[in-house]
């Protein structure tokens, strides 16, 4: 296993874990600045395409998934690095906060590494369209 693909897996088990685990790890994890771009945001779930930067942002991101979803882990499938991206190929569930509706989503990602660090991540519908923003 690669640097890169180590450091994502710390990523995907750190946000599997919920509460603030993810926010704990962010230095180790993270560049300062990085970003990550969600497939939805907010309680409506509105295809916002919103870029959260640096950590004040990861955190906003997290608030606004809490009040949209109970919970919900990444199970990864598989993991590719290509370049300096690693694609992850998953399985993305969650809960409904207000529906209670249990929610399974075949999704892709993307993460970006420079200098031990992410420094941008991704989620795609699919593998195409997230090799395709790797070759780009």
């Amino acid at each position: 296993m690669s640097e890169a693909e180590d450091l994502v897996r710390r990523l995907i088990d750190a946000h599997n874990r919920g509460g603030d685990a993810l926010l704990d790890a962010y230095d180790d994890i993270f560049a300062a600045d990085a970003e990550w771009k969600p497939l939805i945001v907010g309680a409506a779930g509105f295809p916002e395409r919103v870029i959260y930067r640096g950590r004040d942002g990861l955190e906003r991101y997290y608030r606004e998934r809490a009040e949209a979803f109970d919970g919900g882990e990444v199970h990864i499938r598989s993991m590719e690095p290509t370049g300096d991206a690693v694609v992850v190929d998953a399985l993305s569930t969650a809960r409904g906060r207000v529906s209670g509706a249990s929610i399974e989503d075949d999704i892709a990602l993307v993460y970006w590494v420079r200098d031990g660090r992410i420094v941008r991540g991704q989620a795609f519908r699919s593998r195409a369209d997230a090799l395709e923003a790797v070759r780009a």
